[in-house]
């Protein structure tokens, strides 16, 4: 069973401006004291057992398959920011592009990735964060439908640990292309 708390807090009834002004007769204190404590507390209890289990995604058939094809998209992404990049005159080299790729794991992960992200040169900074960002927003663009019943389909982003499925084969296509001169 899953119960949240929602605390809701209760002040004083605030005195008014003519109960402030009345006092005991010589206009010096109020009849009614004012308490500047702690607002008291009361915790709600809100019920979600009757909504039911969550529904488990579907696993995901071919992951290969599936890794593949997200990785035909991140690949463009790539080649739209370098043909960028050669525009500007300050070309996303493969090892810039290693350290975005480096950055999109450790972020996935939960970690610190600006450090690899940092140049001195604020074009390749820039460069390599708006390609970081770019790539960072596919998961979320990419949906996967879980059927809850018979009228009702989920649509899903992407799991994390499948991200990272799709990073590492990324980071090998990147590591191959580069060799070949591919990409």
């Amino acid at each position: 069973m899953s119960t949240k708390r929602c605390v809701r807090f209760k002040m004083p009834n605030p005195m008014t401006p003519d109960e402030l002004s009345r006092g005991d007769g010589d206009g010096s204190k109020p009849r009614r004291m004012r308490s500047f404590g702690t607002p008291t507390a009361e915790i709600l209890r809100l019920d979600f057992s009757k909504l039911g289990k969550p529904v488990e995604a579907q696993p995901i058939e071919d992951r290969a398959a599936e890794a593949r094809r997200v990785v035909k998209r991140l690949l463009a992404i790539i080649r739209e920011h370098r043909a960028s990049a050669l525009r500007v005159g300050s070309p996303l080299d493969d090892a810039a592009l290693a350290l975005v790729i480096r950055a999109l794991r450790i972020e996935s992960l939960g970690g610190d990735y600006r450090p690899l992200l940092h140049h001195d040169d604020p074009v390749t900074a820039y460069l390599r964060q708006s390609l970081f960002e770019e790539l960072l927003e596919e998961p979320s663009n990419i949906l996967f439908t879980t059927r809850v019943d018979d009228e009702t389909t989920r649509y899903e982003a992407m799991e994390s640990a499948f991200w990272r499925e799709c990073l590492e084969v990324l980071e090998e296509r990147v590591r191959k292309s580069s060799e070949d001169h591919l990409l």
